[in-house]
């Protein structure tokens, strides 16, 4: 189960703005979210994604600039390795501010502009003066070393069939934009239709045609590289994610479900949970929130015009397999030694058919006599993740076989040392990767984060020769848990943070 290709990563910096868009789609999350991530949170996940081999990450609002550390944001992000880019409506943007953006090594800027006429941008944007400070953006940007993007959100069939598409995307290049983004507006904030039909939802191409061929190699929809004339994808699906303001982890800031907190576990663990639920998976490759039908049958039944939506994951099955005796502070020693077949079998016949993976929690699943014929319930092509603290393998060859005969996408070991950690820890938990390399199936090693430093450095060490892809540190919290996240012992796990990781490859 190699590490899963996070390319680009938007990370919201605030959700404070000068302006008052009347097709927002993240306006309402100034109400009911005010607060900002650190300058330490934001560094450990940018280290939560170079561990994960992220190459992008595109700050985003509210409006960025309006943060007083953004130029230090930026220098970290490139320290870290990545191309960084950055979402504003150009108002602070003067040459000094557009200077500290070079000198800080900002990539590339996507600019937003509505209309090549000042009334209509200003009126768009609800503020005297946002056209003309975006205008001189655009100018100073393309003066650097950045790349800048124009991006334009149409609001009406006229504006393509009327001409004024054409009209905009002369005006924008011979002021410098290198690209134009073209943003069609989604069932979201502001930009949610009574009706529930997006704006020119399934008529795009319709539009498009528009498009004088001379502006055709200058545009692109709402991913580079998508040109005209297509449907909109949507790579929330497979190779981006967003980051709130507080953390919390959504596939796209128009498709605001939130299934974890980038401030207490790590991103990968929540980029996993959203790339395997059904509804990030339903409806093909393009964008959900401009779907009619998908909206009508996933989204108003949640309460439209809400600012997000937390998603409960309901692919974790509890095994109720064993404990072993030896986990020290773990206080699910304790539970029943076996739950009935039955009652593991009605749970997992109840997963969603449309999820891509089980993952099986409550115990060691490898203490459990009966875990193949359960297994061999799981769905035909659903990965499959186990959790077992190593302690003791079937030595039978004909288990071993069958068992790797599954798809199990990991084997999740949790790694109880002694209270020193070290040494007789050390040896022990060394000895017990080492039986459950033999099963031939990845390993996901989490260790106790308050565990001695020696201990996790040897683990560390020792990880890729013994069949470790990832090392995960863990704190157990009974009383706050992860609401999405399980270990052996079940739903207890207060943070986890990845520590190491085989890089995926280039």
């Amino acid at each position: 189960m190699a590490l899963p290709l996070i390319k680009v990563v938007q990370l919201t910096l605030t959700n404070r703005c000068q302006l008052n868009c009347g097709h927002c789609g993240v306006a309402e999350l100034r109400n009911v979210m005010p607060g900002e991530l650190t300058l330490e949170q934001i560094d450990d996940i940018f280290r939560d994604l170079r561990l994960a081999g992220c190459l992008v990450v595109d700050l985003f609002g509210g409006e960025p600039t309006l943060r007083k550390d953004l130029f230090e944001v930026i220098r970290r992000g490139k320290a870290s390795g990545f191309i960084m880019s950055l979402e504003t409506n150009g108002w602070l943007l003067d040459g000094a501010f557009v200077r500290g953006l070079e000198a800080s090594g900002l990539d590339q800027i996507y600019l937003s502009l509505d209309d090549y006429r000042p009334e209509e941008h200003d009126r768009r944007r609800g503020r005297a003066g946002s056209f003309e400070r975006a205008v001189r953006a655009l100018e100073l940007g393309a003066a650097t070393s950045m790349a800048v993007h124009v991006s334009i959100v149409p609001q009406t069939a006229d504006f393509f069939t009327g001409g004024d598409m054409n009209r905009f995307m002369a005006f924008v290049l011979e002021k410098g934009a290198g690209k134009v983004r073209l943003l069609l507006p989604r069932f979201s904030g502001r930009s949610a239709r009574p009706d529930g039909t997006p704006f020119a939802a399934r008529r795009e191409r319709d539009l498009f045609a528009c498009i004088d061929p001379e502006y055709v190699p200058h545009i692109y929809v709402h991913t580079p590289g998508t040109p005209v004339g297509e449907t909109n994808k949507c790579t929330a699906k497979n190779i981006f994610c967003h980051v709130m303001s507080n953390g919390w982890i959504a596939p796209c800031p128009y498709l605001p479900l939130v299934f974890g907190d980038a401030t207490r576990e790590s991103v990968v663990e929540v980029f996993e949970r959203m790339q395997s639920h059904p509804l990030v998976r339903l409806g093909g490759d393009t964008c959900p929130m401009r779907n009619p039908d998908y909206i009508e049958e996933h989204i108003r039944p949640m309460g439209p015009g809400r600012p997000f939506y937390p998603i409960a994951s309901e692919n974790q099955v509890d095994l109720g397999a064993p404990c072993p005796p030896d986990c020290s502070g773990c206080n699910a020693a304790g539970r029943p030694p076996r739950r009935p077949v039955e009652a593991v079998i009605r749970d997992l016949e109840a997963v969603d058919p449309n999820y891509r993976s089980i993952e099986f929690y409550g115990g060691d699943a490898l203490l459990r006599a009966d875990l193949i014929g359960i297994l061999g319930r799981v769905p035909r092509g659903t990965g499959i993740t186990l959790w077992t603290t190593g302690c003791w393998l079937p030595e039978d060859p004909a288990f071993r076989e069958r068992l790797r005969s599954f798809p199990i996408r990991a084997i999740r070991v949790m790694m109880p040392l002694d209270e020193a950690g070290m040494p007789g820890g050390l040896r022990d938990a060394l000895g017990r990767i080492r039986a459950v390399q033999g099963l031939g199936i990845p390993i996901h090693l989490f260790l106790p984060a308050d565990a001695p430093a020696e201990a996790h450095r040897g683990l560390a060490e020792n990880a890729a020769r013994l069949g470790v892809e990832r090392i995960y540190l863990f704190h157990r919290d009974p009383a706050a848990p992860l609401p999405n996240a399980v270990a052996c012992f079940g739903r207890a796990l207060g943070r986890a943070r990845l520590a190491w990781a085989v890089r995926p490859p280039a």
